[in-house]
């Protein structure tokens, strides 16, 4: 294992006519030179010349300077659409069954309000699964829960294939160009033991010897403390086009298998969630108090954990700058800037995805967002004749050394697309959930580590804690998403 090597990740960027702008904002300040120039030549007025390049350069200027990856022009331009919502205190609410809101229920905060759960018959197995639908959007989502296992025992040849297999997975999945977004869910939480309870007390007779039930009891005590459970889903969100929602329901249904199948060429094994099993894992992330009750619940009431979608939402909601308070836990939400350029190994991520007692309540989302195949073409195309521009441009004689990478990069990408690959979006968002009174130092700190480890860096999503929060979720909520009023979905 690890002698592979696997490339192919590059960041995107866009040069304009003016170095480290835009070709929007490289427009922008030709325009704004324009303009004072021709206040001054044809105006003959110094002053509104003066005054055009100062208004431009405090609006276009920020753009040049960046913090981790994103420009100080779209920090201030998030601050200033957020500031509506925080002026109204719209970020900080209390709900629950006994709370003022619209129907008594804890409902989803933000970006997640307009989603309900319905039910999806799955051909294959014949049961209902869960399908959630954005009423707003007009999307569907669905969980495929996945296991894996033999990675380590298995050769290089057939690590090769399960990568290329993902990578077709997602291929396949976006080639009708209705796919919004696929998010690979990686949970660690402690096991709670509540599962192996409830069944060790299904199994456990009174007439036992005393040596057998005393075995019993010690294993059921000590499997809380002794693990971490590692869970992994993934959710594929497909849009639908106009009318109603079950319409979209029901064509996504003739899909299942080729997703399945999809799935299993990258090695995976894979099973749809259930309504219940959607619930239970939604509401324990807001609530991880509440993990050992809905896991007694869910093996009790075979799957049922007891709530209902319209309880699966936080009683508490604080979104704070650096960090995301929700019900009993504290949460802080990072997002990966800069990605690796030199090629790396299929266990890259190994680090960050393992279970650690250093940072037990750990999700790790990667976000893949499937470009439509005539968009990708023509956002390579578009790519490709900016990075030629860019290697024309010469200092002293001599081409940037980075220009010239990043050319040869797209040069293969649309090669790669001449003979059937697909392009998509990348990201990454790892979110640590700690007690309400933990300072999170300790896991903050494991995860930049574990980054480095990984050739990502990580920055904490400051300001938007509660949105990305929610998109890590694997719910069918996406960074780009708009900010939705609840009143309008409850009216509706």
């Amino acid at each position: 294992m690890g002698s592979q090597k696997y490339a192919g990740w590059r960041k995107p960027e866009s040069t304009g006519m003016i170095p480290g702008l835009s070709s929007g904002m490289s427009m922008a300040a030709v325009g704004a030179m324009a303009m004072a120039i021709g206040s001054a030549y044809l105006m003959n007025s110094m002053t509104g010349a003066i005054v055009i390049l100062v208004v431009a350069a405090l609006l276009i200027g920020p753009s040049m300077i960046r913090f981790r990856g994103t420009s100080a022009g779209d920090y201030f331009i998030a601050w200033l659409r957020s500031l509506p919502i925080r002026r109204q205190m719209a970020h900080r609410y209390r709900t629950g069954l006994y709370a003022h809101v619209p129907g008594g229920r804890s409902r989803l905060p933000g970006l997640a309000a307009p989603i309900i759960l319905d039910r999806l018959f799955d051909p294959i197995t014949g049961d209902d699964i869960g399908a959630l639908v954005n009423l707003v959007h007009r999307t569907v989502t669905i969980v495929m829960n996945i296991s894996v296992t033999g990675r380590d025992t298995q050769p290089e040849s057939t690590t090769d294939a399960q990568v290329a297999g993902w990578g077709e997975f997602v291929r396949r999945a976006g080639a009708f160009g209705d796919v919004a977004g696929i998010a690979v869910v990686t949970d660690t939480v402690p096991e709670t033991g509540a599962r192996y309870n409830v069944e060790i007390d299904k199994r456990r007779h009174e007439a036992a010897p005393d040596l057998v039930l005393d075995v019993m009891d010690d294993r059921t005590g000590n499997l809380a403390t002794d693990r971490i459970r590692y869970v992994q889903r993934i959710s594929v969100t497909f849009r639908y086009s106009g009318g109603n929602f079950r319409s979209g329901i029901e064509s996504l249904a003739r899909r299942l298998e080729a997703l399945t199948d999809a799935a299993a060429g990258a090695g995976l094994f894979a099973s749809f969630a259930t309504v219940g099993e959607i619930i239970a894992s939604t509401h324990a992330a807001f609530n991880p108090a509440a993990g050992p009750i809905l896991d007694e619940a869910m093996a009790l009431n075979d799957g049922d954990p007891g709530i209902t979608w319209n309880d699966a939402g936080p009683t508490y909601h604080d979104d704070e700058y650096s960090y995301y308070l929700h019900d009993s836990g504290k949460s802080f939400t990072f997002r990966a800037w800069d990605y690796p350029v030199q090629p790396i190994e299929d266990d890259v991520l190994d680090e960050l995805l393992a279970s650690t007692y250093r940072a037990p309540y750990k999700r790790v989302t990667m976000i893949y967002r499937p470009y439509r195949p005539h968009d990708a073409k023509e956002i390579t195309d578009s790519d490709y004749r900016d990075a030629f521009a860019a290697v024309q441009r010469r200092k002293r004689g001599v081409v940037d050394a980075n220009q010239r990478m990043r050319y040869d990069d797209i040069e293969a990408a649309r090669d790669d697309l001449a003979e059937g690959h697909g392009l998509t979006r990348v990201g990454v968002l790892v979110t640590v959930t700690v007690p309400i009174g933990a300072s999170g130092m300790d896991e903050t700190s494991f995860i930049r580590a574990a980054g480095v480890a990984s050739s990502i860096k990580f920055a904490p999503c400051y300001s938007d804690q509660a949105a990305m929060f929610l998109a890590a979720l694997g719910i069918g909520v996406y960074p780009d998403m708009d900010e939705t009023d609840v009143t309008d979905i409850l009216s509706d």
